[in-house]
């Protein structure tokens, strides 16, 4: 019996402040990993749960303390206390995520169920102090509650309502944390989810708190849940002189560079009706993330526009309505004067005489880009040589390294598209408008009459062509040159031909 007593004893001394000390050792390594939830667990199992246990075993093991005394009673319900603080702490790691420890497995649950495990925590061992250590006849308070339900009920009915809606939906999941969602006229992210409300995030930033029953009775659009894949429709009217075919590729080309938009499934361009100003046409797009909807159709609404001039494609207005116009409408002949003073202007252009100026300015077209479009392409027919009236404009090739490289910004007055007068010959470079850009575009038939009419023309621009094909090609060809985007690389001035 002694030996019994000593080795209890021993284990008592010896085991506590071991445990104490590798739990100490533990803390210390997880507040290192930044493991916040696993660490505050394990303080209150070394500062709570251990020190109570520990002297309810020195009172009852060895000074033989009855368990019927208030003192060990009061111990036991500190025992109690300490184990629903580490059982909260518990639940804290099993069922909330950590975002410092990426390679932790952890159940992820609404917090919904967290509120309600941590109540049926706090009961349970409640009720076992109370009648387990105390002897409390708890019936008697089971038999109040049930008669008090019934109060209870009514005086919180809208409360129940939302509690019983709140299980509903987690039980069903139309939705989780992140969705985008849209019932009614209502549409936001989902931030929380709890007993009571559901807290979404609108597209103006605001916080909207929509109780659980309201949602319960609500038709829900989830634009995340399963295939995140989702279409929009985009209804726009162009004038009856614009064919509809016609209208439809240039639709269908201003969808193609929208960013975000999905090109798998590709855009759908449908004819839906002819209205009394205007034949309606819809665009029906796809895309995979649902929070840049607005980005998408700001970019196409705006695509649509400068596509739309350059096409020579009219937008009505959405009404019936009487100009009056007072000022005189510019002539023909004056616009071609207008564009013959511009062009004499130009250095590269001095050599030839009045005639060709004017026979060039009549074959002038006037195309209109904005911002971020591709007026020429590496590797596709120029569809015109074109002479900058404003804006400004970034030329581009691909290295060796496959990487696009800028080798030019043009401005007023510069020119490119020069291959258009090279029958059957790609481009070498791709132009992308950096400032919306307003051109010149002349056909090949019309450069080539200026050629065959002026051999000093034809010879700066035959050595101009040369030289930017060589230029180019030590580009792409060069292997020891890191690829670059921001400096462009030096193109010589021939004779009044310059980049």
């Amino acid at each position: 019996m002694t030996e019994t007593i000593w080795l209890k004893a021993l284990t008592f001394v010896v085991g506590f402040p071991l445990i104490t000390i590798i739990l100490g050792e533990l803390i210390d390594r997880l507040e290192n990993l930044g493991h916040k939830p696993m660490t505050k667990l394990l303080l209150n199992i070394r500062n709570l749960v251990l020190p109570s246990v520990a002297v309810w075993l020195l009172m009852h093991q060895f000074l033989a303390a009855e368990r019927d005394t208030i003192t060990l009673k009061v111990i036991e319900t500190t025992i109690g206390i300490a184990v629903i603080v580490a059982g909260l702490s518990l639940l804290g790691v099993l069922l909330t995520s950590d975002t410092n420890i990426p390679s932790r497995n952890v159940l992820h649950v609404p917090r919904l169920f967290l509120q309600i495990a941590r109540i049926l925590v706090v009961l349970c061992i409640s009720f076992y102090v109370l009648s387990a250590i105390w002897g409390i006849n708890l019936s008697n308070l089971a038999t109040a509650l049930g008669v008090g339900s019934l109060v209870i009920a009514l005086a919180l009915q809208n409360t129940l309502s939302n509690l019983v809606s709140g299980f509903l939906l987690l039980f069903d999941s139309p939705f989780k944390v992140g969705d985008w969602i849209r019932f009614g006229d209502v549409e936001g992210q989902v931030e929380d989810l709890n007993w009571r409300s559901v807290r979404l995030r609108t597209r103006e930033r605001d916080l909207l708190v929509v109780p659980n029953s309201v949602l319960d009775q609500e038709n829900i659009y989830n634009y995340h849940s399963g295939d995140p894949l989702h279409a929009e429709r985009y209804i726009i009217g162009f004038s009856y002189d614009d064919p509809p075919n016609h209208v439809k590729r240039v639709l269908e080309r201003a969808a193609s560079e929208t960013k975000y938009m999905r090109n798998d499934p590709a855009p759908d361009v449908r004819t839906m009706s002819y209205d009394d100003f205007a034949i309606t046409y819809e665009v029906k797009y796809y895309l995979d993330d649902y929070q840049y909807v607005e980005t998408i159709h700001n970019e196409f609404s705006t695509r649509i526009f400068y596509a739309a001039k350059r096409n020579g494609l009219t937008i009505p207005f959405p009404i019936r309505t009487l100009h009056h116009v007072h000022q005189r409408q510019p002539k023909r002949t004056e616009y071609i004067q207008e564009v013959s003073a511009f062009l004499r202007s130009l250095s590269y252009l001095a050599c030839l005489d009045s005639d060709a100026i004017a026979h060039l300015a009549e074959s002038a077209v006037l195309h209109v880009y904005g911002t971020g479009d591709r007026v020429i392409v590496e590797g596709e027919p120029d569809k015109g040589f074109y002479i900058i009236r404003s804006g400004s404009l970034r030329l581009y090739v691909t290295d060796a390294h496959q990487q696009q490289r800028e080798i030019a910004h043009l401005a007023k007055s510069d020119f490119f598209g020069e291959t258009a007068l090279l029958v059957g010959e790609a481009s070498l470079v791709t132009g992308i408008v950096e400032q919306d850009l307003t051109v010149l575009v002349f056909g090949h038939d019309a450069i080539a009459t200026l050629m065959a009419s002026s051999a000093r023309f034809a010879n700066q621009m035959n050595q101009f062509i040369e030289d930017r094909k060589t230029s180019i090609r030590l580009v792409q060809e060069t292997k020891n040159i890191k690829p670059i985007t921001n400096r462009p690389i030096a193109i010589s001035v021939v004779d009044g031909f310059n980049y």
